[in-house]
């Protein structure tokens, strides 16, 4: 019964240390709600919204089709400690990429694609200083 206890009390702690700090999140929902309704001003329908954490040097990738009929924008937001997000839209082909110059913890891009096809949308930060560098991803489009 010791054992179940101990081993009870080890994987609660690690859920808990996996658990993001609330300040975080309600900072990057805000920011979310900042954003948000200044796409949807300018035109745009928001398809898709990604939240999730980055590893210290990797990359976030998801995957969305893009029509050569629309425009979009894709937006990325880094949460505290995040003071360097990157943003790249890769063309079904894996040549053709779209990404944002900007050091800091916000990137968008503006981009009408070439080719209707699965583009590859990869998140990245060149600076993190955080345990848990949370960001989220929007993806935006309007008729061309």
């Amino acid at each position: 019964m010791k054992r179940f206890l101990i081993l009870l009390l080890l994987v609660a702690q690690a859920a808990l240390a996996e658990e993001p700090p609330k300040d975080q999140l309600t900072e990057l929902y805000s920011k979310l709600g900042a954003v948000s309704p200044k796409v949807v001003k300018a035109g745009y329908t928001i398809l898709h919204v990604e939240f999730d954490r980055l590893a210290p040097g990797g990359e976030y990738s998801l995957r969305r089709d893009l029509s050569a009929k629309n425009k979009y924008k894709v937006v990325g937001v880094g949460a505290k400690g995040i003071t360097d997000l990157q943003v790249r839209v890769i063309d079904p082909k894996g040549q053709g990429e779209t990404n944002d110059r900007q050091v800091d913890s916000v990137a968008i891009i503006n981009m009408v694609p070439k080719t209707s096809g699965l583009y590859t949308i990869k998140v990245g930060a060149g600076k993190i200083n955080a345990d848990h560098p949370y960001f989220f991803c929007l993806i935006a489009s309007k008729p061309k």
